[in-house]
């Protein structure tokens, strides 16, 4: 029996970006797209990526799962683009927060306290993440995707930490703050004190400015 009901407008592809980076193969700015790939991102932060069907992401949203599966061929394909959809909107924030300092240690601290009240807004982030690093111990393309990210956003945050003027530090930083927020996030989800987790996290970013004010060998 056919139905009536349609995607209203097929999703722009876009093709594979080269070395590693985290492409994306649909098109965000689609909402049919974004609102499959946020309850997606609920539905295997809460339940787990094996046990998760498309049919119910589809029930998240009101849809059958044929509309989901029109959109993404396979829950792999769905895991695949929802992390970097995430993520990449976390980064954005950090993005903005970057764009409209003024360069200086103190900008760079407010700009990764943007970036950890950004992840605090949204629970599932962590959840999800922990699911796509299990995962990808069974799926190349997914563990190549997930370090494209991990380098898109150590991209960012060296842009943070960096400033105005470009530090031979700014690498080891932003590989830091990166450890240091995945860990955070890890051990308040697993220990559920958010409080905990924020006051370790803001002696960090003392211990950071005070690094970044710091001068350089030989400057």
């Amino acid at each position: 029996m056919m139905t009536t009901e349609q995607p209203a407008v097929p999703p722009a592809r876009k093709p594979n970006e080269e070395n590693g980076a985290a492409a994306r193969s649909a098109d965000w700015e689609n909402p049919r797209v974004a609102s499959i790939l946020s309850a997606a991102a609920k539905c295997f932060a809460r339940k787990g990526f094996t046990a998760t069907t498309l049919a119910e992401i589809g029930k998240e949203l009101g849809l059958r799962k044929s509309i989901v599966h029109y959109y993404f061929a396979s829950k792999a394909a769905l895991i695949h683009e929802v992390q970097s959809f995430t993520y990449h909107r976390y980064l954005d924030r950090l993005k903005e927060a970057i764009r409209n300092g003024d360069g200086s240690p103190q900008q760079a601290t407010d700009a990764l306290r943007a970036l950890w009240d950004a992840i605090q807004s949204n629970k599932t982030g962590t959840g999800l993440n922990i699911e796509v690093w299990s995962a990808a111990r069974r799926d190349a393309e997914l563990k190549r995707r997930a370090a494209g990210l991990q380098r898109d956003a150590r991209q960012v945050v060296r842009d943070a930490v960096a400033g105005s003027a470009k530090s031979p530090r700014s690498e080891a930083l932003a590989t830091l703050v990166l450890a240091v927020l995945n860990g955070l996030s890890v051990t308040e989800y697993l220990e559920g004190d958010e409080l905990k987790a924020k006051e370790a996290y803001e002696a960090f970013l003392g211990l950071l400015q005070t690094a970044l004010e710091a001068p350089t060998n030989g400057s």
